[in-house]
């Protein structure tokens, strides 16, 4: 189902188009899903390009209705042409939502039109998947960490620890030593080192100044 979106201020209008049966609610379910997600709380849905309406799309109002019942949210219905009206009187849909004859009409003095909208870039991260990192320690020591973490052989899986077990568990002047030998090349007979766990910081540092002081 096709299903347009306009955001005016807290109110998000909803403007499906086709029928609204078993096949196509789903549809709307999310949409209507989605917005609650990103913190929208206050619905209009123009039915004016609607010609059928089943139960399957009625349950999609009634489910929504309650999740927004109790001050939490409002929803308004817009638009209803003469059959999609009867069956929301025959189902006693009339009484539980409140209904108007066109978008405009709905809108009118709307409470919460001049409210901030919802974050829609929140929804947008989490429909494309992205994610906010964070470095624990500056760009100079991780780059180190890194290069120690794949000269000793650690694993992938390992790196974040190695990262963190550096700038961790090094101070004073044994840690600018550290640093300072992980920029300088290593030796041929080093490069053969053997792995160690990056899961002991301690040791992981105590075995790193010895291998370079050697």
């Amino acid at each position: 189902m096709e299903i347009a979106q306009d955001q005016i201020g807290a109110v998000s209008v909803l403007a499906p188009v086709g029928r609204l049966d078993t096949d196509s609610a789903t549809d709307l379910e999310l949409a209507l899903a989605d917005l609650i997600a990103i913190d929208a709380r206050h619905f209009v849905i123009d039915f004016s390009r609607i010609g059928y309406v089943s139960s399957a799309g009625l349950r999609v109002l009634l489910m929504t209705a309650k999740q927004l019942e109790g001050g939490k949210g409002t929803m308004r219905l817009c638009g209803l042409n003469p059959q999609v009206k009867q069956v929301f009187d025959v189902a006693g849909f009339t009484k539980l939502f409140q209904l108007f004859t066109d978008r405009a009409a709905a809108l009118d003095k709307h409470p919460h039109l001049a409210e901030a909208a919802p974050q829609m870039g929140k929804l947008a991260s989490r429909l494309m998947g992205a994610k906010v990192h964070q470095p624990d320690v500056d760009s100079a020591e991780a780059d180190v960490a890194r290069r120690a973490a794949s000269l000793l052989g650690a694993k992938p899986a390992q790196k974040a620890a190695v990262a963190k077990a550096v700038p961790a568990a090094a101070g004073g002047t044994d840690r600018a030593m550290a640093l300072q030998s992980l920029k300088t090349p290593l030796a041929p007979a080093a490069r053969g080192a053997t792995t160690v766990q990056a899961d002991k910081p301690r040791g992981f540092f105590a075995r790193l100044l010895g291998m370079f002081r050697k």
